[in-house]
C-alpha cells in the first residue's frame, strides 16, 4: 500500500506544473501603449505599433513591421519582420532577422556571456556591452556597432555573408 500511495504521489507531481503567466500580446496596428512587463513574456505583433513595456520582461517578441518599441530589461528579445525600431535598457540574448530593423540596447553583465544572432538583410545594432558578448552576423549589408563598459572584454565575433560591418565605436 505504501509503495502505491509513493507511485500516486510521483505521477501526481509529474503533472502539476506552476503556474505559468500568460505572454502579454499586443497585436494590431497603429496602437500606441506603455505596458507594465510584470516579469512575462511580451508578444508585439501587426503592424505600426509604438509600445513602451516597463519592469522586467522576460522574453520580448516584435514580429511584423514598423513597430516602435521601448523596453527596460529582457531576459530575451527578438526582432523579426521588416523596419522596426527597438530601443531599451538591459538584454541577454538578442535575435535579431529579416530587414531594416535597428535595435539600441545594454547587452550582458549577469554572469553568463550575452548572446547577439543578427540574419537576413540591412539590419543594425548598436551596443554597450556590460559583459562578455559573442556575436554571430550572416546575411548582408548589417551593421553593428558596439562600445564596452570598463574592464569588458571584446566579444567574440562569428561573421560570414556579404558586406557585414562589425566594429568597435570610438
Amino acid at each position: 500500500m505504501r509503495g502505491f500511495l509513493l507511485t500516486i504521489g510521483v505521477v501526481a507531481l509529474a503533472y502539476a506544473s506552476p503556474a505559468q503567466a500568460e505572454e502579454l500580446l499586443v497585436e494590431g496596428v497603429g496602437l500606441s501603449r506603455d505596458v507594465d512587463c510584470g516579469g512575462r513574456d511580451v508578444g508585439v505583433y501587426g503592424a505600426e505599433n509604438a509600445i513602451a513595456l516597463t519592469g522586467d520582461c522576460k522574453q520580448i517578441v516584435v514580429h511584423g513591421s514598423t513597430h516602435t518599441v521601448s523596453f527596460e530589461k529582457a531576459t530575451a528579445l527578438a526582432i523579426s519582420g521588416a523596419n522596426h525600431k527597438v530601443t531599451g535598457g538591459t538584454v541577454q540574448q538578442l535575435t535579431v532577422a529579416v530587414s531594416g530593423n535597428t535595435v539600441t540596447a545594454t547587452m550582458g553583465g549577469v554572469g553568463v556571456p550575452g548572446k547577439l544572432e543578427m540574419t537576413g538583410a540591412g539590419n543594425r545594432a548598436d551596443l554597450i556591452l556590460a559583459g562578455p558578448a559573442a556575436f554571430s552576423v550572416s546575411g548582408a549589408d548589417h551593421v553593428v556597432e558596439w562600445s564596452r563598459k570598463d574592464g569588458v572584454p571584446n566579444p567574440e565575433v562569428n561573421a560570414m555573408g556579404v558586406k557585414n560591418t562589425i566594429r568597435r565605436k570610438p
